[in-house]
């Protein structure tokens, strides 16, 4: 075996050894959730990011929009589809904002809370059906 194979076969067997040894079950999204929930994701100056909305949206969902660092640009997303007539998808963000944030708390306080994970209503069964059902009008 030349050396170059036999480094990168060794390499192989310690990263697989070290994933067996790790005691998280990570399996399905809600899984993720739940082990990442309260984990604070780094702080970013909110900006319009609508090629990323796109993305996480068809990727996963709106609940992935704003449990992934990419929730916290929404409402500046949100000003960036009015302002450039992208009717549907505004519509779409923000009545996911208005599910995600029945208290109406400003947008630093929620944006601070999808930081931290601790928004309560993204694993809510209720709130989620709702945002499968904007999944599903932004996909058509």
């Amino acid at each position: 075996m030349k050396p170059f194979f036999k480094a990168i076969s060794i390499f192989v067997f310690i990263f697989i050894l070290s994933c067996h040894h790790n005691h998280r079950k990570v399996d399905t999204y809600e899984n993720l959730q739940k082990e990442l929930q309260g984990v604070e994701q780094g702080k970013v100056t909110p900006h319009a990011n609508p090629g990323e909305f796109a993305r996480e949206v068809n990727n996963g969902g709106l609940n992935q929009y704003f449990f992934n660092s990419s929730g916290q640009n929404c409402f500046e997303t949100l000003r960036y589809f009015k302002r450039n007539g992208q009717t549907k998808e505004a519509r779409i963000l923000e009545e996911a904002i208005n599910l995600i944030n029945p208290n109406k708390l400003s947008e630093e306080a929620l944006i601070e809370k999808l930081r931290k994970r601790v928004v309560t209503e993204l694993q809510d069964s209720i709130v989620n059906s709702k945002l499968d059902k904007l999944d599903n009008e932004y996909y058509q």
